[in-house]
């Protein structure tokens, strides 16, 4: 079974430990760097209107997930556990964490590609933050040269963060980050004729530099 060391809703969370417990599993399977231990921390952050679950890679062996207990779709919800933890697992692999850090945006919309890339080929399951194909190639060149402009220290600002990775009110448009990056990750893997777990130990840099050749 997982360690839980924190229930935000004991009741509504405990039914969820033996997916989350066989999908760790799974996950570390794939990525044998993860640490030997990973704590799971319930809390009601970022929560995705979407899905009804929300996840962020704590620290090295902290994995926080939200479940709205109010969500209605709950089979919805009970789907997407399996593949927040393959992304959460892969931020874990890459050490982009919130006790690393701070990343820039490029860097960040990169790792975010990464481990989209990763519960999608893995998990099966592409995620609408991760979905581009919607999106011109020539837009999403565009947002990848505007990330660039981004250092670390200005994408640690609430306001800027927010709305490339979640909504852009003057562009109108979702999670300009995850999408950029995983289009960025796919053009790479194409490129070089790689997976994902080829990039597994490599840095957003490495990434970035792969990209530019």
């Amino acid at each position: 079974m997982i360690e839980v060391i924190h229930y935000q809703n004991k009741s509504y969370e405990l039914p969820f430990e033996p997916l989350m417990s066989e999908s760790l599993i799974e996950v570390r399977k794939l990525l044998p760097n993860l640490p030997k231990s990973i704590q799971i921390y319930f809390s009601d952050y970022g929560i995705l209107k979407d899905t009804g679950i929300g996840g962020y890679a704590y620290s090295s062996d902290i994995i926080t997930i939200s479940l709205d207990p109010n969500f209605d779709d709950k089979e919805k919800q009970e789907a997407n556990i399996r593949p927040t933890l393959f992304h959460e697992s892969f931020h874990l692999s890459q050490r982009f964490t919130g006790e690393d850090g701070p990343f820039s945006a490029i860097d960040n919309a990169l790792y975010e590609g990464m481990a989209t890339v990763f519960e999608r080929d893995y998990a099966g399951v592409f995620e609408p933050y991760g979905d581009y194909r919607q999106i011109s190639e020539e837009k999403l060149k565009q947002w990848a040269e505007e990330l660039r402009t981004l250092s670390a220290e200005v994408f640690a600002e609430e306001e800027v963060y927010s709305k490339w990775k979640f909504y852009h009110p003057k562009l109108k448009e979702r999670w300009i980050a995850y999408r950029t990056g995983a289009w960025l990750v796919d053009e790479v893997l194409k490129k070089n004729e790689l997976t994902i777990l080829d990039l597994r130990t490599k840095k957003a840099a490495d990434i970035l530099s792969m990209y530019d050749k």
